[in-house]
C-alpha cells in the first residue's frame, strides 16, 4: 500500500489480455470496399457497443467464429465474442507484439506527461522496455524495463525573464517617467514572487505505483475501444489483441 514508483529498480509491467474475434457480415465487407480499410471502419463504428458485448469461448483460430452462431452481440449481422487461446492464436500474438507497429504504440502508451499531478509542465516519466514477451499460462504480456523521469525542455522561470525584456525600462523610452519605472519593478517583483510560491513537484516526490497503473489501464482501455491491436485478419473476420488491466511490480 503506498509503494511509489523507484527510478533506479527495474519493473515487470504485466497487461492481462483478451482476444476478442470480430466477425464480419460479408455484406457490410463489400460495401466498406474490403480489406484492412473498411475493417477499420466497422472497428470505429462498433466501439460503443464493444464493451457490453458478451463472452463466448470459442476453439480459436480462423474457424473459430463457426463456433458462436448463437452467442455474442450482434450488429448489421456482425458478431463479436472472446475467443480461447489456441496455439495458432499465441503464434499471431508472439509475431504481433515483434511488429514496430506494436513497439511504437507501446512507447507512446506508456509515456506519461505529469503536468495534471502538480509537476512542472513538460514533466513526463516513460517506460523503457527491455523486452515484452506473451505468457499462455496466465494470458499477458509481460515487459520487463525501467521508467525514465524526463525533465521539461524549457524552465518554466525563463518565461518571466522574456516578459522582462519585452516591457523594458529602456533607456531613451519615457526616460522621465521614473514613478512608471517604478510601477513595473514593482510588478516585475510580483511575478517572481508567484513564481516563487508555486513549487513543482520533482523526481524526488512520490510517483505511487497504483496511480500509474490506473492511468495506463485507462490508456490502453481507449485502444480496446477503437479495436486497434488486429494480430490477425481473415476474409470475414478479424482477431483483436485487448489490454485489460496493469500492474506493475519489480523485477
Amino acid at each position: 500500500m503506498g509503494a511509489s514508483i523507484s527510478l533506479d529498480s527495474k519493473y515487470r509491467m504485466i497487461l492481462e489480455t483478451e482476444v476478442e474475434c470480430i466477425s464480419v457480415n460479408s455484406s457490410s465487407t463489400a460495401t466498406g470496399g474490403g480489406g484492412k480499410g473498411g475493417k477499420r471502419d466497422k472497428r470505429e463504428n462498433d466501439s460503443d457497443h464493444s464493451e457490453s458485448d458478451s463472452e463466448h469461448s470459442g476453439d480459436g483460430g480462423d474457424d473459430s467464429e463457426s463456433d458462436a452462431s448463437s452467442s455474442g452481440s450482434e450488429s448489421d449481422g456482425d458478431k463479436t465474442y472472446t475467443v480461447k487461446l489456441t496455439p495458432e492464436i499465441i503464434n499471431y500474438i508472439r509475431s504481433y507484439i515483434r511488429k514496430n507497429q506494436f513497439l511504437d504504440e507501446f512507447d507512446l502508451i506508456t509515456e506519461i506527461e505529469l503536468d495534471k499531478y502538480n509537476h512542472a509542465p513538460g514533466t513526463a516519466v516513460v517506460f523503457n522496455s527491455d523486452s515484452i514477451v506473451f505468457a499462455p499460462n496466465n494470458q499477458s504480456l509481460e515487459s520487463v524495463g525501467t521508467w525514465e523521469y524526463i525533465e521539461p525542455e524549457i524552465p518554466a522561470a525563463s518565461s518571466a525573464t522574456k516578459s522582462k525584456s519585452k516591457n523594458g525600462g529602456g533607456r531613451g523610452r519615457d526616460s522621465g517617467s521614473r514613478r512608471d519605472r517604478g510601477r513595473h519593478n514593482d510588478d516585475d517583483d510580483n511575478d517572481d514572487e508567484d513564481e516563487q510560491s508555486t513549487t513543482y513537484k520533482t523526481k524526488d516526490d512520490d510517483l505511487p505505483v497504483s496511480e500509474i497503473e490506473s492511468i495506463l489501464t485507462d490508456k490502453f482501455n481507449e485502444y480496446n475501444k477503437t479495436r486497434e491491436f488486429v494480430i490477425h485478419e481473415s476474409k470475414n473476420s478479424f482477431l483483436v489483441l485487448l489490454i485489460k488491466s496493469v500492474e506493475l511490480v519489480r523485477a
